[in-house]
């Protein structure tokens, strides 16, 4: 399976990101998205995808999820990621279910893609899950 997308960038370094589907300013002084917000939602976008997919299987449903990604990255060159938090709030589940429910977010997160690349740089990964 093959992802394909075109950046572009003017001489101000403002570029604009096209997918099939979408197009996204690009900045990295605040006029658009920067590299580390693309990627942060990339992998929100990975971890939901696949929790929805678990979340099928098992029969289990909510109303809606919210992802707060939080990124730190170390001070060496390469300033790669060293911590990634992940706060989740999930409305409208089953009380009765929600353990089901935590089990499965960790599985998301255990099996996206994105998730496993940032295993890979041996960042510490914390995932905190809430109900309202």
């Amino acid at each position: 399976m093959a992802n394909k997308v075109n950046v572009s960038f003017n001489k101000e370094h403002e570029g604009v990101l096209k997918t099939a589907n979408y197009e996204t300013k690009l900045s990295y002084r605040g006029d658009g998205m920067a590299p580390y917000d693309l990627f942060l939602g990339g992998y929100a976008s990975c971890l939901h995808a696949t929790f929805i997919g678990i979340l099928s299987k098992r029969k289990l449903t909510f109303e809606t999820v919210t992802y707060e990604v939080t990124s730190e990255k170390r001070e060496e060159v390469p300033t790669i990621i060293n911590k990634l938090t992940t706060n989740v709030v999930i409305t409208g589940a089953n009380e009765a279910k929600q353990k089901q429910i935590i089990k499965s977010m960790e599985q998301a997160e255990h099996y996206c893609s994105i998730s496993y690349t940032i295993h890979n740089l041996e960042a510490e990964m914390v995932l905190n899950i809430e109900f309202k």
